[in-house]
């Protein structure tokens, strides 16, 4: 694998046997109670796990902060998630979640916390913050990725430091928050030529100090830290213009809108047990936004009404509400009922903790992958990826294969209560896969191999008992 950088004209040859990385198909299915609806039978599997324990640990080393924010994108058939280590930027293949394969590896100039991305045209664009951070811009060209990926741009003319990144893919501006942008935003503009970003305007706006901000349609939705909640229009970005503000109590760090845009969500970091608020924009044409209600599930300690959780970077996907929650793990919400989200599933990261202790788990996630896998990030553990699949809906619940029809891969989950084997056969008899005995509850099939067509799939308990399903492979 060759890693090229075109700013500094270097190649770096990449052996993946050089580091300790820990590439595996862990799957667990964590059941949680479901209210009986339409989606209460979502349930999270973790399809794929990576860390590297070598890897530098940025300051304070009690916290051994490896890793931070995670990004994703799909170029040419194929998907990627980028993952933000302490001196490195990350980025993996994931189109076969079940074997994440490290692809890149780049050096920034220091080791800081954190690394944020976002992406655009093939494109991920990467901002680091922190002390010493002088790594300003990165951008990374993954169109070729397979083979090749690029390190187009790496500059610190418009800033050496910035915390948190936001990028309109319609208009193609990139707005920078926090860091040397100070008590404003820094706004590039990329449609032109998506490696060499032009300035557009640094403007300095009312709540001063931007920890994060989502952008719609030159609409800007800034989470201002302990200022609040303000909503700008950016049409013209040197001069914004303020439509609304709503104070939020504690320290504002991060929100995305429903598709429909009549309402936000947002996390408040600081301090610990915050809830997740929800914002009524749907007066927001006349200055007029809301808070319509809070919501927070405290997991390790329910009981607990001083240590509680810390709901840290969220995302919407259609009705579905994704929530990094530090030492929870992922959680994923039903929001179809707007101001009564319902809890569905959620799988802990950071199972190293039963008390809530601080800073520890899960940073972000990227749930738009086009095949539904899910990027996340924990700090201490790495990379995790999940699906989120329909429970168990044949005759035959004990045993279950899915998706089907698959592509290059499926799973077996069993509820035998012993432990069990398994066989994969051709339409022709001809056994092609098996596995010994096993009490684990779900399996992995490599199918990339598998020519299209039938294949059945044998299931034998312990006991003798025997379970045969088909499965197409397309």
């Amino acid at each position: 694998m060759i890693i090229v950088d075109a700013n500094h004209r270097s190649q770096v040859a990449y052996n993946s046997t050089t580091i300790m990385n820990k590439l595996s198909c862990l799957l667990a299915l964590f059941i949680f109670p479901f209210l009986a609806d339409a989606q209460s039978n979502l349930k999270l599997e973790l399809l794929g796990h990576w860390d590297d324990d070598s890897l530098p640990i940025a300051s304070p080393n009690v916290l051994k902060l490896q890793y931070n924010s995670c990004w994703g994108l799909a170029v040419q058939g194929r998907e990627y998630a980028v993952v933000g280590g302490a001196a490195h930027v990350l980025f993996f293949d994931v189109t076969d979640p079940c074997k994440p394969a490290l692809r890149g590896k780049f050096a920034g100039r220091s080791t800081v916390v954190p690394r944020e991305f976002k992406s655009y045209k093939n494109r991920v664009y990467a901002v680091a913050d922190g002390g010493t951070s002088n790594d300003g811009l990165m951008i990374f060209d993954l169109s070729n990725a397979r083979d090749t990926i690029v390190r187009t741009y790496w500059d610190t003319t418009f800033f050496k430091k910035i915390h948190t990144i936001a990028l309109d893919t319609v208009s193609g501006r990139i707005y920078l928050n926090g860091g040397n942008a100070g008590n404003g935003i820094i706004v590039l503009d990329a449609s032109k030529n998506p490696d060499s970003p032009e300035f557009m305007a640094h403007p300095i706006i009312p709540g001063e100090y931007v920890h994060d901000c989502y952008v719609r349609n030159d609409t800007v939705y800034a989470s201002s830290g302990n200022e609040g909640y303000y909503v700008f229009d950016f049409k013209d970005p040197a001069n914004p213009k303020q439509l609304a503000y709503v104070s939020t109590g504690g320290y504002n760090h991060n929100s995305w809108l429903t598709l429909d845009g009549k309402y936000a969500y947002y996390t408040e970091e600081i301090p610990s047990g915050l809830p997740i608020k929800i914002v009524d924009l749907q007066n927001l044409s006349i200055g007029e936004i809301e808070i319509a209600g809070n919501f927070l599930d405290n997991l390790q300690e329910p009981w607990n009404s001083e240590r509680k959780a810390i709901p840290h970077n969220l995302y919407i996907k259609d009705d579905l509400l994704f929530v990094s929650q530090y030492e929870d793990g992922l959680l994923v919400y039903d929001i179809r009922d707007r101001l009564q989200p319902v809890l569905i599933d959620h799988y802990d990261t950071h199972p190293q903790n039963t008390t809530y202790n601080g800073y520890f788990g899960n940073w972000g996630n990227y749930p738009w992958l086009p095949s539904g896998t899910i990027v996340t990030s924990d700090m201490q553990n790495g990379l995790f990826l999940f699906k989120l699949w329909k429970g168990l809906d044949d005759d035959d619940t004990s045993v279950y294969v899915f998706p089907n029809p698959a592509h290059d891969y499926a799973f077996i989950r069993t509820q035998i209560q012993e432990k069990w084997s398994w066989r994969v056969f051709d339409a022709a008899g001809k056994l092609m896969m098996e596995g010994a005995e096993s009490t684990r509850e779900t399996i992995c099939l490599d199918l990339s191999t598998f020519q299209s067509g039938a294949y059945m799939v044998e299931v034998k308990s312990a006991s003798g008992a025997r379970s045969v399903k088909k499965l197409l492979r397309v």
